[in-house]
């Protein structure tokens, strides 16, 4: 950073805020010489500044979470964003029917694709008042065992990917792995499926004992694209949810993620970035869930 870099941290998460709330106010090109200069750190800075509040948010997610992922991002870790509040909404009632989003929904993002994830749902501090307390407190790693217990469910999960910062790229602008990460990491909007299961179906911790292992598809237009499971989320979408919350602890951030009670969680695709357009079906199945998520960008 530099001197009086942090107030251009602050202006730069508010454009971030600013651009995802409203499509006619997008990213000015005055900000771009600022933004290439931004380090890792200076972008989960402007994630903070933009979103500081828990009334600001809906959740978080975890990105990169394989060494294909990381690869494409030239970092050695996955990386984390911050949802915004009312980006995150439930499919429709009837599992076999098609979601219409409006394109203005994607928070003024252009669309880029789909991933079929898994998302979790914390508890509230109510119900998990002395395990969320053990977190707060953590002056060293957490156990999966210690995030297992602010767990409340688990949801099949399509996350919309979007960028802010088109018009950047084709003004010729190279956009740093900063700059995506501060961008929303890459959000556009999530769908949650429904997650209810048959009478006398598997209890929670069963459910999240088979998370690695249950097949998830993604399709476009009917077409299979891809074929994976939670093996490719850190081996376990557990792992992930524990990596965020580890993340925040030796940031010195675990305020924020204290802040995620009672929300959601991406924890990463199970099947990589399908792109579809305008138009287009998106369709992800999740084994032991019947009938998926289809979504259409209308």
């Amino acid at each position: 950073g530099w001197r009086g870099y942090a107030a251009t941290l602050g202006e730069i998460g508010t454009s971030l805020r600013e651009a995802r709330a409203d499509s006619s106010k997008p990213l000015s090109m005055k900000l771009v010489p600022d933004m290439m200069k931004m380090s890792l750190d200076d972008a989960y800075e402007a994630q903070r500044l933009a979103y500081p509040t828990r009334g600001h948010l809906a959740g978080a997610k975890c990105g990169a979470t394989n060494s294909k992922g990381m690869k494409a991002f030239g970092i050695s870790e996955p990386f984390r964003g911050l949802i915004p509040a009312g980006c995150i909404v439930q499919a429709t009632a009837d599992p076999h029917a098609t979601l219409e989003i409006p394109q203005s929904q994607l928070g003024g993002s252009v669309l880029r694709g789909g991933e079929a994830e898994w998302c979790y749902r914390l508890l509230g501090e109510d119900k998990a008042k002395e395990a969320w307390g053990a977190i707060a407190n953590a002056k060293s790693e957490v156990s999966e065992d210690a995030v297992l217990a602010i767990v409340d469910d688990v949801f099949p999960a399509v996350e919309v990917c979007g960028s802010r910062m088109v018009g950047y790229v084709q003004a010729g602008v190279e956009l740093t792995t900063p700059m995506k990460i501060a961008d929303g990491a890459g959000n556009g909007l999530v769908i949650l499926g429904d997650n209810r299961q048959p009478e006398g179906g598997p209890s929670l911790s069963e459910k999240i004992e088979t998370l690695a292992t249950r097949a998830v598809t993604s399709k476009v237009d009917g077409e299979t694209q891809t074929e994976g499971s939670g093996l490719e989320v850190l081996s376990h979408p557990l792992k992930s949810l524990t990596w965020l919350a580890n993340h925040f602890i030796l940031r010195g951030e675990v305020e924020t993620f204290l802040q995620l009670q009672g929300l959601h969680v991406m924890t990463g695709t199970c099947t990589g970035l399908d792109g579809f357009a305008p138009g287009q079906t998106f369709e992800a199945t999740f084994e032991g869930y019947p009938g998926g998520i289809k979504i259409q960008v209308v």
